[in-house]
This record gives structure tokens, sequence and C-alpha cells, in this order.
């Protein structure tokens, strides 16, 4: 039997909302969200130093992606959101402490 270390959760997720208090929770590991209309929204979870959260959005529609309040995606202003275009490559969100999350790629902010 093989033992599989490097596996992370996955969660089917709908885009809700339309600011970062009543987006729709994402969680560790990777997520598939929908319903991404150009206002519905996400937030990441809780940052921690070296936390990982894949992001890949399924719908026509750009998808805002915020943080928990007073934290900060990028060089955003903090609780800012990033806006992600509909069909494009996952994106990978890593935080560097508990309040800063960076994208791989870059994404522009």
């Amino acid at each position: 039997n093989a033992v599989y270390p490097a596996l992370v959760g996955s969660a089917a997720v709908t885009a809700a909302g339309s600011a970062q208090g009543d987006a729709a929770q994402l969680y560790h590991g990777f997520n598939v969200v929908t319903g991404a209309d150009g206002t519905k929204g996400v937030i990441l979870p809780t940052a921690v130093a070296g936390m990982i959260v894949y992001l890949k959005g399924v719908t026509a529609g750009v998808l805002k992606v915020y943080p928990k309040t007073g934290g900060t995606i990028n060089a955003l202003s903090a609780n800012g959101a990033i806006s992600l275009a509909s069909g494009a490559t996952p994106a990978i969100f890593i935080a560097s402490s508990s309040t800063q999350w960076y994208t791989l790629p870059l994404l522009p902010s």
C-alpha cells in the first residue's frame, strides 16, 4: 500500500455575496468554485504561514477573492479583493504570515 502524504483536501464551493463579509468560505487545499458572475466572491481561510490554497473557477465570470479581515493579497490594500478572470489557470494562494497571501503565478493586483 502506498502512502500519499502530499494529498490535500478538495472542496466544491459556490461563490456568494458581494463583499468580504458575505463571500463563500474557501478551504485549505483545492477549491473548485462555481457561481462567479463579476460580483460574487470567496474568502480565504485564516492565514497561517506556509498554508496553501488552490483555487479553480469553472464558471464564466470574474471571481473576487478576499482575505480574512485585516489580511492582504499580493500588493492590494488590507481587505482588498483580487479578481480572477474566468477560465484562468488555477491560482495558488500561499500565506507568508498570519495576514499576507501571495499568488502563484503572481497575479496583477
